[in-house]
């Protein structure tokens, strides 16, 4: 993902993209760069607008270390969740404080297997409205430098989302090695949701492309 365009170029003329597929269209580009079936392929080989309607649920990390995942690049979607920009902000501030440790011990493979993750989230109970369901999926990338220290990521919810932020608890996780023999993915089940009307990924500012 060497330069980063996301304006009307960036668009898909598939509009009609179905939320539940942001997920399949990921992890086929993310396979499709991958030169073994043992390594992540580098993120300066991401092609966003081959995304394309997928770009609002895709976002990028940094492993900072230190159980930090620094958010380079949100979709829009992840900006409405949390009701504001994402500027820098670590990929925890997603979950509930008491599920911090938790997603930090099952992310920490993603980068030193390294693996998939596949992680099903239930929003926190506000006494408002009821639970907002949600699903994340990380995928890990090398740098220039060949370091896993990247990662590229979907993040869907399910229902309306009129009370952000959303802090989400852990209901599930699933970690598929990349070493271990790659079985046939399965599309998640439909999200009745309604189609994004913008479809880009935000730039986030701090660190460098590679």
């Amino acid at each position: 993902m060497g330069n980063y365009y996301f304006g009307d170029a960036a668009r898909d003329k598939d509009d009609s993209l179905d939320h539940h597929m942001a997920f399949t269209r990921l992890r086929q580009h993310w396979n499709s760069l991958r030169d073994t079936v043992h390594q992540p392929p580098k993120a300066r080989d991401v092609q966003p607008h081959i995304l394309g309607a997928a770009l609002p649920f895709v976002f990028l990390v940094e492993n900072l270390g230190g159980e930090i995942l620094r958010l380079k690049l949100g979709g829009t979607h992840l900006c409405d969740v949390m009701g504001m920009e994402l500027r820098g902000m670590p990929l925890r501030c997603f979950f509930a404080y008491n599920e911090r440790p938790r997603f930090a011990a099952a992310v920490e493979p993603v980068f030193t297997g390294p693996a998939e993750l596949d992680i099903r989230l239930q929003s926190s109970y506000s006494g408002i409205e009821p639970p907002v369901l949600a699903r994340m999926i990380l995928l890990p990338l090398q740098s220039a430098s060949g370091m896993i220290d990247r990662a590229i990521g979907a993040f869907v919810t399910k229902g309306p989302l009129n009370h952000a932020p959303y802090r989400f608890e852990i209901e599930r996780t699933d970690l598929h090695p990349l070493h271990a023999e790659t079985a046939a993915v399965t599309p998640p089940p439909h999200m009745d949701m309604k189609p994004t009307k913008v479809p880009y990924l935000r730039v986030l500012s701090g660190g460098h492309a590679s």
